[in-house]
């Protein structure tokens, strides 16, 4: 038979583990898919109101972000506040939401 190839990642279900069971990749893809989305939004409507600009963000972004998160869950410091660091990026470019609870 054919020869299996042992990977050093493995995606399913759209998230991707190395063999330790660590997500970094996953969260580094998920944090820059995230940023576009985010700048895509942002230049295309012109509206700051909160709620179209929030009701977007939830379903193009904050959905994406959580998609599986009881899987790939992060608890390094820095993979946490990457993830935060999009929301707080999103609302605080919507005018008068600088201390908007995205939770």
């Amino acid at each position: 038979g054919n020869e299996i190839k042992i990977g050093e990642t493995v995606r399913d279900l759209g998230v991707i583990a190395n063999n330790n069971l660590l997500f970094r990749e996953h969260i580094d893809n998920i944090v820059t898919s995230s940023k576009i989305m985010s700048g895509v939004l942002l230049r295309t409507f012109s509206t700051r109101q909160e709620e179209p600009m929030m009701r977007m963000f939830n379903s193009y972004i904050k959905s994406k972000l959580e998609y599986c998160s009881l899987v790939w869950s992060p608890w390094h410091q820095n993979e946490i506040n990457k993830l935060e660091r999009i929301q707080k990026n999103f609302t605080s470019k919507i005018y008068g939401l600088d201390q908007l609870d995205y939770h």
